[in-house]
Order: C-alpha cells, then sequence, then structure tokens
C-alpha cells in the first residue's frame, strides 16, 4: 500500500518520458558503429558464393513451372562479379543451366550443381543436363556438385549416390564432388572414393549444439582439423556463413554485426590455412522463411536489391536507417498534438499526447519492420499485424484514461484478455515447435509498458476498489500462468540464448500486470 502511495504520486508523464529515453537509447546504440576486425586484402575477393536467383518476390525453386530469364541471371551474375569470381549452383534446371554461358560472359566460373531428389528418373535428368554444360564450358566449370545433403534429407541411400557419381565421372572430365554436412560425410565416408573432393558444409548457426559468434570461426578451424585427418582428398568448405536476421538458437545470435564479424573472421582463417571454400549465400532468399522461419531469408551477402549487407572493412553498425524512426516518431508526435490543439485540451494533456506519440512511432516502426520479416504467409501477417493492432489499442486506451476520457472498461478487459491469449499462444509454439519461430518482443513491449505505467499511477483508493470475482481477471491470470510457464520451458531448454530469457521477464511481467489492471477495471 506504501508503494502503491508513492507510485501513484508520479505522473503518467514523468513514466512516459522514461520509457522514451529507454526506447531512444536503445534504437541509438544498434546505430552506433563498431569496430570490427579487419579482412586482409589478400583474403579479397570471395573465393565462391552460393547462387540462387528466386529472390524477387513470388520466386520459389519448389514452384513447378517457376522458370529464370536468362537476362536476371546474366544482371545477377554482373552484380556478383564485384564480389567474386566464382558461383555454386545447386540445378541445372527451371533455366540455370544458362549460368555457366552467362558467367563465361564476366569471366567468372562455375561450381556447377545437380539437384538429386526422391525421383530417379528426374535425377538422371539433372546429371545428363549438367554433364552436357560441363562438356560445353570445361574452362569455366570448374567442378560439379552431384547432389547437396541428399543423404541428409534421406532422399537417397549411400549406395544410390555411389552410382550417381560414378555416372557422372564416366561421362565428363569435370572434377566431380558431393556436398553433405560434415557429419554426414564421417557417416559416409566410403563417398570419398567416388569424388575428386570432398565438399563439406559448415555452419556453426545450425550445428546440433550451436556455436555462440565469438567461437563460430574457431569451430570450423576445429572441424577442419578433424576432416583433414580423415579424408586424403582435396577439402572444399561448400557452405559456410552466418545469417544476419532472425531466431537466436541458444548461443548463436543472427544479426548484422554477427555475420560481418564471422565472415570476416573467417576469412582471415581461411587465408590463413589456406581453405578452398564457398560461402551461403550470393543474395537473400525470401522463400526460404516458409521452411526455416526468418533466419532462412537473411544468409546473403547481397540484400534482394542486389546491395552489399555489410561491410569487410572499418567500422559496422546493426542498423543503418538514420533518422527514418525518428522522424516517423515526430509525425505523430505531432500529429497527436495538432489534434490535442484542435479539442482544445489542456497543456499537460498535449505533453502526454506529443510522448505518446513519439513511442507508437519508434515502436511502431520496429514492429511493422519486424512483422515484414517474420511474416510467411497471409496467416501470419494477419496474426502478427493483429498483435500489432491490439497493442495499440491498448496504447490508445491507457491515454484516454491518463486524458480523463470515457474508455469501456469490458473493451478494455477483452483487449487484455487477448494480449494474455497471445502470450500464451505464443509461448505454446516456442515450446512445442520453436525451431523456426521468433520472439515476438518487440510487438509486446509497447502495450506492456503502458500498461505499467496505468498500473503505477493509479491512486490507491482505485487500485483497492476491485473486487476478485471477475470474470476478466481470472482469465486473464490463468493465460497468464500458462504463458509463463511454457516460457520458463522453453529459456530452460536454451539456457545460453539471452532472448529466450527476455521473453520469459516480459511472460512475467505479463502475469503481474494485466491481472493487475484487469482488476483495477474491474471497477467499473
Amino acid at each position: 500500500m506504501i508503494l502503491q502511495r508513492l507510485l501513484s504520486k508520479v505522473s503518467p508523464a514523468v513514466w512516459l518520458t522514461l520509457f522514451l529515453a529507454g526506447s531512444v537509447f536503445y534504437l541509438w546504440r544498434l546505430q552506433q558503429p563498431q569496430a570490427l576486425i579487419e579482412v586482409a586484402a589478400d583474403a579479397l575477393p570471395l573465393q565462391c558464393v552460393s547462387y540462387a536467383p528466386y529472390y524477387k518476390p513470388g520466386m520459389n525453386p519448389t514452384i513447378k513451372d517457376t522458370f529464370v530469364d536468362p537476362v536476371q541471371i546474366e544482371q545477377d551474375l554482373q552484380a556478383l562479379s564485384k564480389v567474386t569470381k566464382c558461383v555454386r549452383t545447386y540445378s541445372v534446371s527451371q533455366g540455370l543451366d544458362y549460368v555457366p554461358k552467362a558467367a563465361q560472359k564476366f569471366g567468372m566460373k562455375v561450381i556447377l550443381g545437380v539437384w538429386i531428389g526422391w525421383v530417379d528418373a528426374l535425377n538422371m535428368k539433372e546429371l545428363e543436363l549438367a554433364v552436357q554444360q560441363a562438356n560445353q564450358y570445361p574452362e569455366t566449370v570448374r567442378g560439379l556438385v552431384v547432389g547437396n545433403e541428399v543423404l541428409l534429407r534421406g532422399e537417397q541411400t549411400e549406395p544410390k549416390m555411389h552410382e550417381y557419381l560414378q555416372w557422372a565421372k564416366a561421362n565428363t572430365k569435370a572434377p566431380i564432388t558431393y556436398a553433405d554436412v560434415w557429419e554426414f560425410w564421417l557417416k559416409h565416408p566410403t563417398l570419398e572414393q567416388d569424388v575428386d573432393f570432398v565438399t563439406v558444409h559448415i555452419l556453426p548457426y545450425w550445428e546440433d549444439k550451436p556455436v555462440a559468434i565469438e567461437q563460430a570461426v574457431a569451430h570450423t578451424a576445429s572441424v577442419m582439423g578433424h576432416l583433414g585427418t580423415v579424408f586424403k582428398k582435396p577439402l572444399l568448405i561448400g557452405e559456410t556463413g552466418w545469417p544476419s536476421q532472425g531466431r537466436q538458437r541458444f548461443w548463436s545470435k543472427p544479426s548484422a554485426i554477427n555475420q560481418a564479424l564471422y565472415m570476416r573472421g573467417f576469412l582471415n582463417a581461411a587465408q590463413q590455412n589456406h581453405w578452398q571454400y564457398n560461402v551461403i549465400e550470393a543474395v537473400d532468399q525470401p522463400w526460404k522463411r516458409e521452411l526455416e522461419g526468418t533466419v532462412g531469408g537473411y544468409w546473403g551477402v547481397l540484400n534482394t536489391d542486389l546491395q552489399p549487407k555489410f561491410k569487410l572493412q572499418g567500422a559496422m553498425a546493426e542498423r543503418s536507417d538514420g533518422f527514418k524512426p525518428y522522424l516517423v516518431a515526430l509525425v505523430l508526435a505531432v500529429a497527436a498534438v495538432a489534434w490535442g490543439q484542435y479539442k482544445q485540451v489542456p497543456t499537460k494533456h498535449k505533453v502526454m499526447q506529443a510522448f505518446t506519440g513519439l513511442l507508437l512511432g519508434l515502436h511502431g516502426y520496429l514492429q511493422v519492420e519486424y512483422v515484414q520479416m517474420a511474416a510467411r504467409n497471409l496467416g501470419e501477417y494477419a496474426t502478427l499485424g493483429g498483435l500489432v493492432l491490439l497493442g495499440w489499442g491498448l496504447v490508445w486506451t491507457q491515454l484516454r484514461h491518463w486524458l480523463g476520457l470515457s474508455v469501456h472498461a469490458c473493451l478494455e478487459q477483452s483487449m487484455l484478455r487477448l494480449l494474455a491469449l497471445a502470450f500464451l499462444l505464443t509461448s505454446a509454439g516456442l515450446a512445442v515447435n520453436g525451431r523456426y519461430l521468433d520472439f515476438p518482443l518487440i510487438l509486446v513491449c509497447l502495450p506492456l509498458g503502458m500498461i505499467t505505467i496505468s498500473l503505477a499511477s493509479a491512486s490507491v483508493r482505485e487500485a483497492a476498489a476491485a473486487t476478485f470475482n471477475q470474470t476478466g481477471f481470472w482469465l486473464t491470470a490463468v493465460f497468464g500462468v500458462m504463458a509463463a510457464n511454457m516460457a520458463v520451458a522453453v529459456a530452460i531448454m536454451e539456457p545460453g540464448n539471452v532472448i529466450a530469457w527476455w521473453w520469459c521477464a516480459a511472460c512475467g511481467l505479463a502475469l503481474f500486470v494485466l491481472p493487475a489492471r484487469s482488476l483495477q477495471l474491474s471497477r467499473v
């Protein structure tokens, strides 16, 4: 009661100021350049990068009739020729058989991929076309990759892969290889006898025990050292890299800074250890988000506008959006003050409207950005977009309370229950099948903060007026308890995942403030 009395004396405007200052500081920190390790000049350009042209809206290699225009392939390779002199493909179908011809025009090499799947007839068709291209462009095709992670996916057996490799060797002089994650090469070492070099994938983020960025390059070096003692033929790192966006897995955190850190460290290590490598991947692949969540779409060296995502020299910031979020916030603040002026509200109310507009602008900017990255289909756009709108609705109701305007208690009770339900469903999804789901922290910070301010600034009489026999309170409390329990389970499963613990904290705060706010409203 004493604490409530002390807190109630602090104006909501003061709490809003503190909330706004914290939000601005958070965004400002992300925009500050950080000094990173430098890449040795002789480690550039990149040796080779994975090239898949499916980065434009609607493009997806899993759609049967997809065909890539030769003009696009030439434009893509022209852009890539500025960062590398080699590309690795994964198929020769859907128009990709044009890649060797286009690469020849730009003086580039190609590691030509042959897609091996379930159907033998389709596999042989791919093989025949790939061999024909390798024989037609022997100076351009530096190797033929017969199958990519086929054994990992379980789509063919080891004996069948021997057959495909032997057929390819009998029909072309191009060097032959097979590509898979390094663990599966250790499980199937006899494949070495049918290849000219061993192509291994080393992706610290996707390991069964994900590796933190600080140890990622050392992990890659350790794997390469071990493989060097097992295999006698040359090794090619067929895929390595780091994602710039997406869900943190244990200690592995995707971010723009971490992507640059890994690439810079890896390039130096590759130069020092004389590794042959191919980076995944050339351009961000939005379609992969359907298969791997947000993180699947953000492994590219270039973004979907074919612009570099990070620098290999000099300092770099996590965000590079400049004044745009602050401008959005300022526009909303001015609009809020103008509305207050039109309604002739007191000056202190205009101040609260302005601060609320600034907060809504900053958080709204980040929320819309998050939805665009995380939503993979119409259902997810509707779900995440609905959560954004729900949060904005709760911001609006809290502001009306502070301005002394009427609010329908039943409407706010319903919104509180919906927010508690959103916490529950999100935590349940993360607990049951969270490998490809993100933690939507940015979508709940704003409404939680505003509700907490309302709770803190309520008068003692208002806080004590509620009764405990209200349906709104019990439903909200039950949802909150279940959400918090599942959030703790998720964090315990991934003890090194800082974001998971922050989600735990958000669920814990929600467990307290949502039912408490519901009790305050029950007096109405």
